[in-house]
């Protein structure tokens, strides 16, 4: 993947965020600011990600069994319904994925996706501009903004669900630079899912290379 097109996606990505802004508000000078800011940040993880998406090029995908193992079979009360190691649309990217459900009948939903070999590389490239903003983003329904949880770079949304007055919440969580762990709860607390992060194992995706 040469810079320019690490550039391009740069910007791309930058200027689209931008778009979530509300139109009714006028750019000041703390909003160009905060723009220089985060545009300064996103450049220096540019500088890095060539080399680092060299490496998860060739760098052998997490196992079918360690993915398996990483799926508990019951998160803060809930048990686990249904699990998928691999992806029909994305055969070479290694991929987990589980449902989880309480007696109510919520469900948490877990993925945690591998960034080695060609497609997960180019997939974390883009995931990792993402993360490297600082910003927060409200609106009537919910909020969405960058974080930290155990120390990891994160990702936290709350959104009203569609359907009732229920809150549903979304945690996005980047490891080691090569892995993203997704949790998103239907009718669940924002507080209740990072709960459910602690009892991940995130721990063994620091030590694979």
């Amino acid at each position: 993947m040469n810079k320019i097109f690490l550039i391009l996606i740069f910007i791309t990505l930058f200027f689209s965020c931008g778009k979530d802004k509300s139109k009714d508000k006028e750019p000041g000078l703390l909003d160009a600011i905060e723009g220089i800011s985060d545009l300064n940040k996103m450049a220096k993880e540019v500088e890095n990600l060539e080399e680092e998406n060299d490496k998860l090029l060739k760098a052998t995908p997490i196992s079918n069994e360690k993915l398996k193992a990483l799926l508990p079979k019951e998160l803060i009360g809930f048990t686990r319904k249904t699990f998928t190691i691999g992806n029909q649309f994305m055969p070479d990217v290694a991929m987990a994925e589980a449902e989880y459900e309480n007696e109510n009948g919520n469900i948490i939903s877990l993925s945690i996706m591998d960034g080695a070999g060609e497609t997960g590389s180019a997939m974390i490239t883009l995931a990792r501009l993402g993360f490297a903003r600082d910003f927060e983003e409200q609106s009537e329904r919910g909020y969405k903004k960058s974080t930290k949880i155990n120390g990891y770079k994160a990702i936290e949304e709350v959104e009203e669900d569609d359907y009732s007055d229920d809150l549903n919440s979304k945690i996005d969580l980047l490891i080691s630079k090569r892995f993203i762990v997704s949790l998103e709860g239907q009718s669940i607390p924002l507080e209740q899912l990072k709960k459910a992060v602690d009892q991940i194992k995130l721990g063994v995706l620091n030590d694979i290379n």
